[in-house]
């Protein structure tokens, strides 16, 4: 429920510094390593959205892969392990974020 409520009050926000009087669709780009159930999350946003200017939002929501490096050989992993084959360590850049791309909105 925390990232629909943060995800609503982010647009509600915009849109006021935007003077919308309603938010249409919003592209979000979230991190696969936060283990977010897009249909969890969409049910969350429109129990909260109700009665707002974003009830009637889409969520569009793009999944981005972290990546993982060993830091010794340099290899790519797809998924994060502690160590590689060579008996380096890995890396992990990315893949916990949440970004709100872009908004359409109904302005005055």
């Amino acid at each position: 429920m925390s990232y629909a409520e943060a995800i609503l009050e982010n647009l509600l926000n915009l849109a006021e510094k935007n003077n919308a009087r309603e938010i249409k669709k919003a592209h979000l780009v979230i991190g696969e390593l936060l283990l977010i159930n897009p249909e969890q999350l969409e049910f969350c946003f429109r129990a909260i959205s109700r009665e707002t200017i974003a009830e009637n939002c889409t969520l569009e929501i793009e999944f981005v892969k972290p990546e993982i490096r060993c830091v010794k050989c340099g290899k790519e992993f797809d998924a994060p392990a502690g160590v590689c084959e060579c008996g380096g360590f890995v890396s992990v850049n990315g893949g916990k974020e949440m970004i709100l791309k872009s908004v359409i909105m109904e302005v005055d």
